[in-house]
């Protein structure tokens, strides 16, 4: 505002006198065209900021809601011992991009042992191909676009911030609705020490902050390490300030999240190791130099596999480790480089590639070792799950569009498959939907880059006999789209009628 408003005034007190040497009065009407170009574009300055803000208050905020159900839960009582929690999420990794998963160029053992010890998911998607919606799905339990992250967040400092927040964002939002609820914030009122350490993406200035969202401590930055100030924060304070050396920042993410483990020895803590790799630009440190067959991408990988060893081996050295339920899941699927397991698509698109991640938990005594399953989940049933494994109520003022998969965790012998819908977006549209062995594609932008602006047919894949999405069935199962496309008008008329989700 100090510099609009010194743009205003430099404006009409040396306007009058450009291009006259002499400093006298330039013709008048050239003065009055000037100035009148001045106040139009002044004009137009006013009416944007008055418009987002017309824009923001039309957001239907209910703060009530979460500050009644987080006081609820202050004195809920576990009925027994509270597991520890971590979620590992990396950030643009690939299906394909751990051994456990099919790489064979890196070598991934730490992440391999999570799934001999736990159970491996292999229909697993993350709720965008983009990473700020993908993360609000994974911490609301909800569809991004309840929580008005229908896209990528973008610092505040930079140049397009003010124009993105305007037209890309929904209802000029510069973070995540603040009366979202997140899994921090629950765990956080039932007694659990809480972190991000990481990278959040969720809005980098109040209201929008981690510590505003549950997390007791966070230690990582406010947004991808492609974006420009790349500081690092410890809570709302820079500790590394840009331009920070990438090829040794796994290495202080490590040692901070092993002293909050350390440092949480009297309570159960809920770690969310939310780590910026392998998301281009791509780094490691010397250690991790030429150590894989794929790169730099695969020498990135396997420093973050090697950072997850170390979390483990401290685990168990302070005799944790039993009692620790890891999760290890992407964002989405894989950027420039990274294997989206052959399958069609990369980020960015409603593709089998840009969704599908690796999924792997593991909880011992609780999950069965080395069990795999293809039920179709998505990481909006992250939320569900934990809360119904350790016996925590679910918000009761909206609608949670995630569910439980605790029994196909739990379970080796379970075999009535998950039936609901999963919907795939894009930005606030609805782009694909998949049910059961079904997905069905409705017309968007084609994946092929000679033809990227060509808007292709809706399509319809038989995702068991054809994981790729390579063959159109619509003709041979002409009613199957039909029925796919209600419903997803359906949803769409839903969320037209009560976006928030909110119960009556």
């Amino acid at each position: 505002m100090k510099i609009k408003a010194f743009i205003i005034v430099y404006t009409f007190q040396y306007l009058p006198k450009i291009g006259n040497k002499n400093g006298d009065q330039m013709n008048p009407l050239l003065m009055w065209i000037l100035i009148s170009l001045a106040l139009m574009v002044l004009l137009v300055l006013l009416s944007i900021r008055l418009f987002k803000r017309w824009r923001i208050k039309k957001i239907d905020i209910r703060m009530e809601g979460l500050e009644t159900y987080i006081d609820s839960l202050k004195s809920w009582k576990p009925e027994g011992k509270l597991p520890n929690i971590i979620i590992i999420l990396t950030d643009d990794m690939g299906y394909e991009d751990i051994s456990c998963f099919g790489a064979s160029a890196i070598k991934t053992p730490n992440i391999d042992k999570i799934a001999e010890e736990g159970v491996i998911f292999t229909n697993f998607y993350s709720s965008s191909p983009i990473c700020s919606p993908s993360r609000a799905g994974l911490l609301t339990g909800r569809y991004p676009i309840r929580a008005h992250v229908p896209t990528v967040f973008i610092p505040s400092a930079s140049r397009l911030s003010f124009l993105a927040s305007l037209f890309l964002y929904s209802y000029g939002m510069d973070g995540m609705a603040m009366d979202e609820i997140t899994l921090g914030e629950i765990l956080q009122a039932i007694g659990y020490k809480t972190a991000l350490i990481g990278k959040w993406h969720l809005g980098d200035q109040e209201p929008f902050l981690p510590n505003n969202k549950g997390f007791d401590f966070f230690y990582g930055a406010h947004y991808s390490n492609d974006m420009d100030p790349y500081e690092i924060y410890r809570n709302k304070e820079v500790d590394l300030p840009a331009p920070v050396n990438q090829d040794l920042l796994t290495n202080h993410l490590t040692k901070e999240a092993i002293d909050f483990i350390k440092k949480s020895k009297e309570e159960p803590f809920f770690l969310y190791y939310a780590q910026p790799f392998p998301h281009a630009p791509l780094h490691a440190s010397d250690e991790f130099k030429n150590m894989s067959e794929a790169g730099i991408y695969g020498d990135c990988v396997q420093e973050v596999d090697g950072s997850i060893g170390q979390i483990l081996e401290f685990l168990e050295e302070s005799n944790q480790i039993e009692n620790t339920l890891i999760i290890f899941t992407s964002d989405n699927g894989p950027w420039h480089q990274g294997n989206p397991g052959y399958a069609r698509g990369r980020k960015g698109l409603n593709y089998e590639g840009g969704q599908r991640v690796p999924f792997i938990a593991r909880w011992p005594g609780k999950f069965p070792a080395g069990m795999k399953t293809n039920v179709p989940s998505m990481n909006i049933d992250l939320l569900p799950t934990i809360l119904n494994l350790i016996g925590v109520p679910l918000p009761k003022d909206r609608i949670i569009d995630g569910c439980s998969i605790e029994n196909y965790l739990t379970d080796p012998n379970i075999e009535k498959p998950l039936s609901r819908p999963l919907f795939y977006f894009w930005n606030k549209n609805i782009k694909a939907l998949r049910e059961d062995n079904w997905k069905y594609h409705v017309k968007h932008r084609s994946d092929v880059s000679t033809y990227v602006y060509m808007k292709y047919a809706p399509t319809l894949y038989d995702l068991e006999k054809d994981p790729n999405e390579s063959y159109d069935q619509t003709l041979h199962h002409p009613h199957t789209p039909e029925e796919m496309a209600e419903k997803i008008i359906a949803f769409e008329k839903e969320l037209k009628e009560n976006l928030r989700g909110w119960k009556k």
